[in-house]
């Protein structure tokens, strides 16, 4: 039996005297490694940290109030959990920190969002590891980084992406909501907003506020509240510095009403970054309402988002300019394609109905007629007179050559038309006219500004029904190139007088708007009466015929504007040659006769022929010179359509003038006319008949023209 050895007091003294050397040593040792890590510490970029279990810090470095706000002292004793900013991120932040101190783990990442002293937020990487020795003495050394920077970089690539994956399928509007969505949260702000001017740099901007108007602390605000941002002293301040605008200071938004004083915090800090295209603010990006000031980084950010949503309005709206580019020419070809069916069909039915009208009335000219027999051809002349009519009004949309084109001011032609208006219009539509105080000078038919003016006067009457307002007005206008590029419905850069009819009526439906201007089309049916939908149809004719173009701008319940931009005439007046009206009168005089259809030719050269002329009938401009050339006598009269294949009517006369010095010139058109020549605007000896015509009214004409100086 192996004998028990009696330990002795002395024994004893010496083992625990040994034992606390040990512990005297390694509280020593413990102590410089705890030195040498402090040194190191203080000179990390990054926050270190030494904690124990539950991550209740026992040091922390010097850095920490950089990025925290905090003294080392205010953090220590506190659990690094406690500065986390999402409560259901801290069970699985403790359990890793707790298996790395019971387990001696390696070291363990994790990235993790902290709340700064300030309130703001930031993104931490954390890197844990056990030091120590299997006893009491061993802790966690940890040490914090902030990857903020990395991160939004990392999410601002990914939404990139993701939004401009969704250019094709979302809206400007939703695309640029979406970006201010995003800027608001990663700038901590309490809203994002945008302004971008249109290309034309018009009224019409495009603005758009972030979706959610929640966060707003204390506040129900709607959007419709905070859409005056002050905008203006934006865009203002904004162009004098020429670069972003950062107010940490005092309320942007300046209005002291009462809505401002519940909520006179909710942007007091704004960042505000401009958009800058040829030395011009073209857009404003900004957020607004951070609970801190607004630094560097947050200026990274919004201008990230700028530079995407500046390329989105880009690419949205030059995809949109390409569509209306196409949409456009589409519609110009199946404009230019109807107007020649209906000039081709048109001029023919036309035709028929002057041999109608001249066959009906040479039976009518026969009596004895049975009363019966008489009273329905006179119904026959009348149909093919309003026939006549509406050929005349579709032949005005159809024509492309000019008419008969004199110098004239438009503010002074339609101040005439305007007490001929107003008596169509009812007490409770009244009538507003605004002219341009300069010279609104066109080379124009005088006939086609009345039918131009009248067909936009009625169609805004209709419009309005009942109470209403309608405004003319009348400007100069320059476009350039810029202009035409920019969608604007003048295609072609220069001077333009711009005609623009008015009403607050009904408005017209955005699919009826490509429409409008066809022939036949309409919206209207008063009753038994239909409307035939020919007037804006005309007016188009009229504008494309005098090198212009016509625009409808309308939205269905808030009325409609019709601009027409006509070329300003800059020249000097027009056909301002001297004639000698000749002094005797042969005993037959001879006329030639230019018409470019056989029917009608035969049908008018029999018409001059009975009433006493000598005829020479031709059935173009060229051979209408040779045979003034070839011809041995004196021309008398030249009678010719205005519009011609070849060469119009008007010039043509001017041509012929040269050979035959006194000509006079009797001028028939299938459009409706009046006074064609006031105030000596034309020489003598220059007439015009409607078409279709009689007999007696052609020969009448045509001896009036011969015997007097000038027929009107």
């Amino acid at each position: 039996m192996q004998k028990t050895r009696c330990i002795k007091k002395a024994d004893l003294f010496v083992l625990n005297r040994k034992h606390c050397d040990k512990s005297r040593n390694a509280e020593q040792n413990l102590t410089k490694e705890e030195n040498k890590f402090q040194t190191i510490a203080e000179e990390m970029d990054g926050v270190a940290f030494l904690s124990g279990k539950n991550s209740v810090l026992s040091y922390v470095s010097p850095a920490a109030e950089k990025m925290f706000g905090f003294i080392p002292d205010e953090m220590t004793g506190e659990s690094l959990t406690g500065f986390l900013e999402e409560e259901k991120e801290i069970p699985e932040t403790l359990a890793a920190i707790n298996e790395t101190y019971l387990n001696h783990r390696p070291s363990q990442i994790l990235e993790l969002r902290f709340r700064r002293k300030n309130g703001s937020m930031f993104w931490g990487e954390v890197h844990v590891t056990y030091s120590g020795n299997h006893g009491h003495h061993g802790r966690i050394v940890g040490v914090l980084h902030d990857i903020t920077i990395r991160k939004r970089m990392e999410a601002t690539m990914l939404f990139h992406n993701n939004i401009l994956g969704k250019v094709d399928t979302c809206s400007i509007e939703e695309l640029l909501q979406a970006i201010l969505d995003k800027a608001k949260i990663y700038t901590e702000s309490s809203v994002g907003f945008c302004c971008f001017l249109s290309n034309d740099l018009s009224e019409n901007s495009l603005k758009i506020l972030s979706e959610s108007m929640s966060t707003l602390e204390g506040s129900s605000v709607e959007k419709k509240e905070l859409i005056p941002l002050n905008q203006m002293e934006f865009f203002t301040e904004a162009l004098r510095v020429q670069k972003t605008v950062i107010h940490n200071e005092y309320d942007t938004r300046g209005n002291q009403n009462e809505h401002n004083k519940n909520h006179g915090g909710l942007f007091r800090r704004t960042l505000v970054v401009p958009i800058i295209t040829n030395d011009m603010i073209t857009a404003i990006v900004g957020v607004g309402g951070k609970y801190s000031a607004y630094d560097d980084d947050d200026e990274r950010i919004v201008n990230n988002l700028a530079g995407l949503a500046n390329d989105i309005v880009i690419r949205k709206r030059t995809e949109q300019s390409g569509k209306n580019m196409a949409a456009s020419l589409i519609q110009a070809q199946k404009m230019a394609l109807l107007g020649k069916v209906v000039q081709r069909i048109g001029t023919r039915y036309s035709h028929l109905l002057d041999i109608i009208y001249d066959n009906v009335k040479t039976v009518l000219e026969e009596p004895p007629l049975h009363k019966s027999l008489a009273k329905n051809l006179k119904n026959i002349l009348e149909t093919a007179s309003i026939s006549s009519d509406m050929m005349s009004q579709l032949l005005a949309f159809a024509r492309s050559g000019p008419v008969m084109p004199i110098i004239i001011d438009l503010n002074i032609w339609v101040e005439g038309m305007l007490l001929r208006l107003k008596k169509h219009l009812s007490e409770h539509i009244s009538l507003v006219w605004i002219p341009d105080t300069q010279r609104t000078r066109l080379k124009m038919d005088p006939s086609q500004i009345d039918q131009l003016l009248a067909a936009l006067f009625f169609n805004a009457k209709d419009a309005i029904g009942c109470i209403g307002q309608i405004t003319i007005e009348t400007r100069r206008v320059y476009i350039d190139h810029d202009d035409c590029e920019a969608d604007h419905p003048c295609k072609v850069p220069g001077n333009y007088v711009l005609l623009s009819v008015t009403d607050n009526g009904i408005g017209i439906d955005k699919n009826d708007l490509p429409h409008i201007f066809e022939p036949f089309f309409t919206t209207k049916n008063d009753g038994d009466r239909v409307a035939l939908g020919l007037g804006l149809s005309v007016a188009y004719g009229i504008a494309k015929q005098n090198h212009g173009t016509i625009d409808c701008q309308s939205e269905l319940g808030k009325g409609s504007t019709i601009n027409v931009y006509l070329r300003r005439y800059t020249g000097k007046d027009y056909w301002c040659e001297e004639e000698n009206p000749p002094t005797a009168l042969h005993l037959k005089e001879t006329i030639l006769l230019v018409e470019d259809e056989p029917d009608i030719l035969n049908l008018y050269q029999r018409m001059l022929k009975k009433g006493g002329y000598a005829v020479l009938a031709v059935n173009t401009p060229d051979k209408a010179i040779t045979m003034a050339r070839k011809y041995k006598g004196e021309i008398d009269l030249l009678l010719t359509d205005i519009v011609l294949e070849e060469v119009n009517g008007c010039d043509l006369s001017k041509n012929l003038l040269d050979l035959c010095p006194n000509l006079k010139t009797l001028f028939m058109s299938f459009y409706q006319h009046d006074m064609i020549a006031p105030q000596g605007m034309f020489d003598d000896g220059v007439g015009f008949i409607q078409k279709p015509f009689l007999m007696n009214e052609l020969t009448l004409k045509v001896h009036n023209l011969l015997n007097v100086e000038a027929v009107h």
